[in-house]
Formats: C-alpha cells, structure tokens, sequence
C-alpha cells in the first residue's frame, strides 16, 4: 500500500507555558529503571496490538477503556505486582520536587546508546515512561486519597515530560512522531493524554493543534481506519474536557479530593450528571 503522508503544517512546538525545565539532581534507581521495566510495560499495554496492525482487538480497547470492575481489578493487580515499586520508588516522599528530568536524562542515555533505526529504542523508552506515569498511577489510584498522589506529583511529571517530548527541546526529536507510529493512533495518542489531563488550558490550545495535524496526515493516508477513529474519539474526549475547562477553569469532578471548595455552578454541574471520567463522587 502507497502512503501518501499529507505535508505537514508548520506547528511550532514549545514547552508548554508553565512546564518548565527544572534540572533536577534526583536519579532513577537503575535496578528498577531500566530496559526489563520498559519491555514489560510495552507488552502489557500492547498485548494483540503490534506495529503497522490493521486492527486493534477488541480485548485491547476493553483493556485500555472498557474494563468491567471484575476484570478492572484483575487488571489494576497485574500492573501493580508489575509496576507499583516503580512508581513508589518516584513517589512524592522520594521524590518531593517532582519534574520530568531525570527521566529525560534516562531517555537521552539510551538512545546515544542505542542510535540504531532512527533511535527506536529511545522511542520506545519514551512512550513506555509516559505510560507508567500517566496510565498506571490512574489504575493504582481510584481513591481520593490515592489520587491526590495522582494529580498532584505524576501528572506533574507526565505533563512536562509529554511537553518536551513534543517538543524541539526532545532528546531523540518529537517522540510522537516517530516514523515507527506516525500513522498508528493506538501508540501515538498516549503521548497526548497527559495533556488532555492537565487544567492548564494553554496545553489544551497545543493539543488542538497536533489533533489537527494528526488528521491532515491520516486524511491523506489510505486505509488505517482504526487510527482515523481512534483519533476522532480522541478528538470529542479532548472536546468534551476543553468545554469543561472553558466553562470553569478547571475539573469540578477534581474538587472533592483535592479539597477544593466548589461553586454553586460545579455543584449543579456535578449533581445533574456532569462528567467525572470515571471517578466517582461522594453523595
């Protein structure tokens, strides 16, 4: 099949505004941190789902969107006897001023280790880190207690660390548009999520624009429905979150556990079946 990829608009990519790049002097435990923690995040979450795949299974996208609560839980246990000492290990007590260098740092070594194909492995790095701090912290977490932890410390991590990536200042170039998934949503999109996640409408406005590029490239590609649609939930997910922000600056369903007093208007809001993706709120 002729690929026929749509030139690219010119998107200037920054650093997000207020993302900035804070050296850090903390290191990664390597005996954790390593290539055995990444493979293993990859075939977790990847499962059925090979590159250049024409299909993603249905047992994938339940994986990722649709777990029933039996089968959640089942899948919340395998990702934390696999994940969890990673994650603790860069927990806040350890880790108290967060910021996504050292992990930047741990991406940069193993590319200029491993420049081969275009730095794929440094790639693949990439998109398994983003994964543990933007995807695993959300399975392990679904208390308010535990979520704070979220919010709070790895989505600040994820959220820079995503930016970077996105950006000219990335150690093996934009990560999201490697040519191994350029055109494969099911590995690209979940270098966007950190940024759907995040209240700083700014990053939000970014998004929009490599949403768009993203169908340029697709629009002009043959075949790849699988991607086309991936990107078009993308799309009304990050409408949907957008609406919310642009109405009042930040995500109601957020206010209980981070302690933040409501307004009247997130309280109807909330009361009336305002979406909380997924996380339950007190009566």
């Amino acid at each position: 099949m002729l690929l026929r990829i749509a030139p690219v608009r010119r998107v200037l990519l920054h650093p997000v505004v207020g993302q900035h790049r804070t050296m850090s002097s903390f290191t990664l435990n390597k005996d954790i941190w390593n290539q055995t923690l990444y493979k293993r995040m990859q075939d977790v979450w990847f499962e059925g789902v090979p590159l250049g795949h024409q299909q993603v299974p249905m047992e994938a996208m339940k994986r990722w969107f649709f777990l029933a609560p039996e089968e959640r839980d089942t899948f919340d246990t395998m990702l934390r006897e696999d994940f969890g000492t990673a994650l603790n290990s860069i927990g806040p007590e350890k880790f108290p001023n967060p910021t996504a260098e050292p992990f930047l740092r741990e991406i940069r070594d193993i590319a200029q280790k491993n420049p081969e194909n275009d730095h794929s492995e440094g790639a693949w790095t990439s998109l398994s880190i983003i994964l543990l701090l933007d995807q695993v912290p959300r399975n392990l977490n679904r208390s308010n207690e535990g979520l704070i932890r979220v919010y709070t410390h790895y989505d600040k991590i994820s959220a820079a660390l995503a930016s970077t990536l996105i950006s000219s200042d990335s150690p093996i170039g934009r990560a999201d548009l490697h040519p191994q998934w350029r055109l494969s949503l099911p590995h690209r999109i979940w270098f966007y999520l950190p940024m759907v996640h995040t209240e700083n409408i700014k990053v939000h406005k970014q998004l929009d624009d490599i949403y768009a590029q993203c169908q340029d490239e697709l629009s002009n590609s043959d075949g790849y429905e699988v991607s086309k649609n991936l990107l078009e939930n993308g799309i009304q997910s990050e409408k949907e979150h957008r609406e919310i922000l642009d109405r009042f600056g930040r995500y109601p369903h957020r206010n209980e556990c981070l302690g933040r007093a409501s307004t009247e208007e997130e309280k109807k809001f909330l009361e009336e079946g305002g979406a909380t993706f997924g996380v339950a709120q007190s009566k």
